[in-house]
């Protein structure tokens, strides 16, 4: 009876122990879901920053342009806009995609956690299922009268 005692506390601990990896793997899992949605957010506060660098560029070129007589709506003060935009949203574009990016690459690390965390709850299911095969077999040979195997 001892031994089956003992099988059934190790088994228990074993489901116990890929238990707490579980969480521990899920937390991981949050903690990298968390992350992508900081990075992506911060690449979004970049592309905002691209944005309003634009239009501190346009103001600028078209106030230079201003203060001396030129139209700021043709020639180089329009080709020297025309320029800043396309760089603001080619950098806009990016900071975007880079977002997007963050926050799939955390939810597939999640997955990653979460898939990990799953087969260390199984793989303590198994060793307790081994834990208790192997009482039982224990308290059978030392029965009086067991034959062992």
């Amino acid at each position: 009876m001892v031994q089956m005692a003992l099988a059934a506390v190790s088994a228990v601990g074993q489901i116990r122990a890929g238990q707490a990896q579980q969480r521990a793997y899920n937390a991981q899992a949050e903690q990298a879901r968390i992350q992508g949605r900081s990075q992506a957010i911060q690449y979004k506060q970049q592309g905002a920053m691209v944005l309003r660098n634009l239009n501190e560029t346009l103001a600028s070129t078209i106030a230079m342009a201003g203060a001396g007589n030129v139209d700021p709506t043709s020639g180089s003060a329009r080709v020297l806009q025309d320029f800043a935009r396309a760089e603001a949203y080619a950098e806009y574009g990016t900071a975007l995609d880079n977002a997007v990016l963050a926050r799939e690459g955390a939810a597939a690390q999640a997955s990653v956690y979460r898939m990990a965390g799953q087969a260390a709850f199984q793989t303590g299911v198994v060793n307790a299922v081994g834990a208790l095969g192997q009482g039982i077999q224990r308290s059978l040979t030392l029965m009086p009268g067991a034959t062992a195997s």
